[in-house]
């Protein structure tokens, strides 16, 4: 492992936590008149349809029966995610699935350790369970004074966190078999792909396909924000530092994306910080830092290239 390809990896994530942290605040801003699924199939075949000039000029290691079952599997796991994101944004506000998203890393940390044993997972412990908790500070602040969050959206958000959790390792896992030789610009391809096809077909049999006639151009613009920057850009960020972070490492970025999405609401809406907020966005930081420092030497026996 090169120094200079680790601190790239890490400049990749700090990016994508940038990123991670905006998409919640744009997401709220399209209309909950339309469809979730068929919002979500649309920006995952437009993030596709993006990458795919890209893979047919760089071009990839061969296609196979076994390979597209792995890219459908990743595929459905995105396609979970991003449907429970604009459910659960219905019943709850942004900064609640924000914060809950960072305890993501705590689950891949688990799926990590059954799908790749072996990959030091120990000293991560600790500093995940702190920032852990630091987050359930932070959702438990709800939505208004004294209120908790959407128990509903909270089970949805909860089962497409899980899904986004699987998804780090078990691409790892894959990479390392039927995905064997493909880079960040095949990988995000045909997960979008197959993950905007789960859904599209789920629209066309459920007729959530009908409200596409009340998307506005507010609602498409606000699509390709997010197609473009909270998709497409995050999850070629995600694959490109696969391999040379390991997974539970990578997805632990999100620890400081609420910090991000916490400090927005404090210096921007000028929200008055509440004492759970400062005591979990402390316990995030100190987690973080903990573990940014042992990331060095979490990092995966193999550098996928």
């Amino acid at each position: 492992m090169k120094h200079s390809g680790f601190a790239v990896a890490h400049a990749g994530m700090l990016l994508w936590a940038l990123l991670i942290a905006a998409s919640f605040a744009a997401a709220a801003q399209v209309s909950q008149a339309i469809d979730p699924v068929l919002l979500t199939g649309l920006r995952l075949l437009f993030c596709a349809l993006v990458f795919l000039p890209l893979l047919l000029i760089k071009g990839d290691s061969p296609i196979t029966a076994r390979g597209l079952l792995g890219h459908g599997a990743l595929g459905l796991l995105l396609a979970v995610y991003f449907g429970s994101l604009f459910e659960a944004l219905r019943y709850t506000s942004a900064v609640n699935t924000g914060t809950l998203f960072t305890l993501v890393p705590l689950l891949t940390l688990a799926f990590e350790a059954v799908l790749i044993p072996g990959s030091n997972l120990k000293q991560r412990v600790i500093p995940m369970l702190i920032a852990a908790a630091g987050a359930v500070l932070l959702v438990m602040k709800g939505t208004g004074p004294g209120e908790l969050p959407s128990l509903y959206a909270l089970s949805v958000y909860g089962a497409g966190c899980l899904a986004m959790a699987l998804y780090s390792p078990l691409s790892q896992r894959l990479k390392a078999d039927s995905l064997k030789g493909r880079g960040p610009v095949g990988m995000t391809f045909w997960n979008m792909l197959f993950g905007a096809l789960f859904l599209l077909g789920f629209c066309g049999f459920s007729g959530g396909w009908k409200s596409a006639s009340l998307l506005t151009m507010s609602d498409f613009y606000w699509l390709m924000y997010l197609a473009l920057f909270a998709t497409l850009a995050t999850f070629w960020l995600l694959h490109r530092a696969i391999g040379v972070i390991a997974p539970s490492s990578v997805i632990s970025y999100i620890y400081l994306s609420t910090l991000f999405i916490t400090m927005f609401h404090w210096f921007w809406w000028h929200q008055a910080p509440q004492p759970l907020e400062v005591m979990g966005a402390m316990l995030v930081g100190v987690g973080m830092l903990a573990l940014l420092m042992s990331s060095r030497n979490a990092m995966p026996d193999t550098v996928q290239n």
